[in-house]
């Protein structure tokens, strides 16, 4: 269909794009020669030595102890965690706006992690409940015929939210074709993802931005667009869908959802839900058998690892 060469003809783009540098790259590169001006630091490594200075207040003792400052500010890896992330932002003396979209933006993460112990912060509760109702909704949402199909009763919905959940999921990724549909019947498919889902569901802990996109799509399909998509990460915590974004790999995933969504719009205005549904899905197993033809799996950003068990 002529939608979906337009699709593979971004997706062919995305992987050209991986080549090139981050643009928040470049952000940070900026920041970093600030830094340099700002102490008057001739010398990369003298820089380095800094940063990693008032980070762990200790003098590097070797020029080694400096080399994941410079994996970090040349694009090789980012940090392994949050703490070292903000560490590092806070040592480049980075304004609160910039704080943020080095978490946002560089790091591709919320700009906040709760724990079990913030149950009483009230920005907590109130994305809490955003999640509880996009829930609600989307088990409302679910078919009846489906629901028989699963052996699920309506009023048991909520305590089967996993295996549903799971057994949509496999609806957008080319792995479906590899799985015995009997199979799905039985519970004991999706048991391993329950308390990763569980976690995410309660806002807890450390969630991508990649994972909490395809939660939107899940649990919004088929009233989804790119309005709804960037206000829902926003509430989130997350950056809105924007072109230039990159992931942390530099595969530009936000450019291909923002030309889905688009072409999602036009192609679906005044079609009723199941078909909007089955159009949405199709495109998406594509795409994700593309990919993972093409070896690329941080595009594959409806796949996550328990769907292959």
């Amino acid at each position: 269909m002529e939608e979906m060469d337009r699709v593979l003809l971004t997706a062919e783009e995305c992987l050209a794009r991986v080549q090139e540098e981050r643009p928040e790259l470049v952000w940070l590169k900026g920041i970093y020669d600030r830094f340099r001006k700002k102490y008057r630091l001739s010398g990369k490594q003298e820089a380095d030595a800094l940063i990693f200075e008032k980070m762990y207040s200790n003098v590097p003792e070797k020029t080694t102890d400096t080399l994941k400052i410079r994996y970090w500010r040349t694009g090789h890896h980012v940090p392994s965690n949050r703490k070292d992330c903000m560490a590092f932002g806070k040592a480049l003396d980075m304004t609160s706006e910039e704080m943020d979209f080095l978490i946002k933006g560089y790091f591709d993460r919320s700009d906040r992690v709760f724990e079990e112990e913030t149950d009483e912060n009230p920005e907590y509760q109130q994305r809490r409940k955003l999640m509880e109702d996009l829930l609600s909704e989307y088990l409302l949402k679910i078919h009846p015929e489906h629901l028989l199909q699963m052996k699920v009763s309506r009023t048991m919905l909520e305590s089967n939210v996993r295996h549903l959940y799971y057994t949509d999921a496999l609806k957008y990724v080319g792995v479906l074709s590899q799985r015995d549909p009997l199979s799905m019947k039985r519970h004991i498919t999706s048991i391993n993802y329950g308390s990763e889902l569980s976690r995410t569901f309660r806002l807890q802990g450390e969630i991508p931005r990649k994972t909490m996109i395809r939660h939107l799509i899940i649990l919004g399909a088929p009233f989804i667009s790119r309005k709804i998509m960037d206000e829902r990460l926003e509430a989130f915590g997350y950056l809105p869908l924007n072109e230039e974004h990159t992931l942390v790999s530099g595969e530009p995933l936000d450019m291909l959802l923002i030309r889905i969504l688009e072409l999602y719009e036009s192609c679906c205005r005044g079609k009723d839900p199941e078909e909007c549904c089955s159009w949405l899905g199709s495109v998406c197993r594509q795409l994700d058998q593309y990919f993972e033809e093409h070896g690329n799996s941080s595009l594959r950003f409806m796949y996550f690892k328990a769907l292959k068990e």
